[in-house]
């Protein structure tokens, strides 16, 4: 507890200004919201849950005026803090506070505050002393504002926000780990240190709600067609005028670092998996980079997934990738089975194997799923038609999502009752495909026939 708290305490005239004084403390800090998961920059998958507490509430490294908090464990703070150069990055974010750059983010090093159970700072006292130092000085009310306005994405409630006088935003760290070496992974000192997958989640930041609105690439994926002007235009513009050194040519055209960028911080926004921001940013294979283009197509979609449902979104994501890990339920299936499944095309195509033969030997050991297996066929059979694995791509995100907000809305009486299951919404994907494509165009789902799994 406090100092102020404890003053307050011992000054109490009776027991009802004690009840009072503990009511006004209840609410220096709401539930946890909605569940987001960070990597640092060694790569480690840390879960977080976003809640708000009032500044006053928060352990940072430093006071205000510069000077040490004696109550904050000198160890989580690998920064010299009191060097003037912080000093006036706090004063910079005190004086510019981007509130949409405050929220969730890929990177542990950036949005929101990552605290510990004990609302000590864990990453983020630069940010976390630049908003009390906004607040005190009157500066903060959009920021505020904000929070109120979009407590839902967060799994929030905006009145328990508004009860407070200087809410911050902070996502509380629920995964256990080192906290000093956490701390120092934390935090990156320069954009021009980091790896093609670190700058990715830095720029995914830029990417708001408002800005994704924007984002429409052709059906086949491709972020240079015309329809996606206004999208690069915004992106440029959110990321500022010092920073697009080199992405723009002489007549204003778009340079391939510029796309690169906007490629990478998409899948990091869309995806928040750091194996498959990996692969975009460096997988060289024609046909590979066709099926990671296709998931352009998908992205808003699966931007749309994470604000519904962090955990949701990390499930399905983490199986799109690598999911050889035997999930249940819907929420827990999906991008497992788009994962696994690139996965499965991936050591065919490393091996010299058709997607068959891979798909019959891992079956003697039950290694892959039926979900994933369908998916890896499609891809096999449509990897040089982007257009096509994009259709099927969004359509699989879209359904996810009318489900879990048809689940939210009638409070898991799933259409009226039975749960809809990965198969069945595959199932509809293909009906869909065939319908739009033609006949034979659609995955193939009889392999489900004889599953047992």
């Amino acid at each position: 507890m406090n100092k102020s708290v404890t003053s307050a305490l011992s000054e109490a005239a009776d027991i009802n200004s004690v009840i009072a004084l503990v009511s006004s403390l209840e609410r220096r800090e709401t539930r946890q919201g909605r569940s987001s998961y960070v990597v640092t920059s060694k790569g480690a998958e840390v879960k977080t849950a976003f809640k708000v507490v009032d500044a006053s509430s928060l352990i940072i490294s430093n006071n205000l005026d510069g000077t040490i908090n004696p109550a904050f464990p000198e160890e989580l703070q690998p920064r010299d803090r009191t060097r003037l150069s912080s000093k006036l990055q706090v004063n910079r974010i005190a004086s510019n506070l981007r509130p949409a750059q405050l929220t969730d983010s890929g990177m542990s090093s950036h949005g929101a505050p990552i605290v510990g159970p004990d609302n000590v700072v864990e990453s983020g006292n630069g940010r976390s002393m630049g908003i009390w130092r906004a607040y005190e000085q009157g500066q903060a009310d959009e920021y505020r504002q904000y929070l109120i306005d979009h407590a839902k994405e967060f799994g929030l409630n905006s009145d328990d926000i508004s009860q407070m006088s200087m809410p911050v935003l902070v996502r509380e760290r629920l995964t256990d780990v080192d906290r000093a070496q956490f701390a120092r992974d934390s935090n990156i000192s320069d954009l021009q240190e980091m790896a093609a997958s670190e700058k990715a989640y830095a720029d995914a930041q830029f990417l708001t709600e408002s800005v994704m609105a924007l984002f429409n690439p052709s059906d086949d994926g491709n972020l240079l067609a015309r329809s996606n002007d206004a999208f690069i235009r915004a992106f440029l513009r959110e990321i500022g005028d010092t920073a697009t050194a080199g992405l723009l040519t002489a007549d204003g055209r778009p340079t391939k670092q510029l796309i690169d960028r906007i490629q990478n911080a998409i899948f990091a926004k869309a995806y928040k998996d750091e194996r498959l921001v990996r692969l975009v940013a460096e997988e060289p294979d024609p046909e590979m980079r066709n099926i990671l283009t296709a998931l352009n197509t998908a992205a808003s979609d699966f931007a749309q997934m994470q604000s519904l449902s962090g955990d949701v979104h990390h499930d399905t994501v983490t199986g799109l990738v690598d999911g050889i890990e035997q999930l249940n339920g819907l929420d827990k299936q999906a991008i497992a089975a788009l994962q696994e499944a690139i996965n499965l095309v991936r050591e065919a195509k490393d091996n010299g194997q058709a997607v068959e033969e891979v798909i019959a030997q891992r079956g003697l050991f039950g290694d892959s799923t039926p979900e994933a297996e369908a998916l890896a066929l499609f891809i096999v059979a449509n990897n040089r038609s982007a257009k096509r694995m994009g259709a099927a791509f969004k359509k699989l995100a879209q359904k996810i999502n009318d489900e879990l907000i048809h689940q939210q809305q009638a409070l898991g009486d799933m259409f009226g009752g039975g749960d809809v299951d990965l198969r069945s919404i595959l199932s509809a994907v293909s009906d869909e495909i065939e319908t739009e494509f033609g006949e034979g165009k659609g995955l193939s789902l009889s392999m489900f026939e004889n599953s047992h799994r």
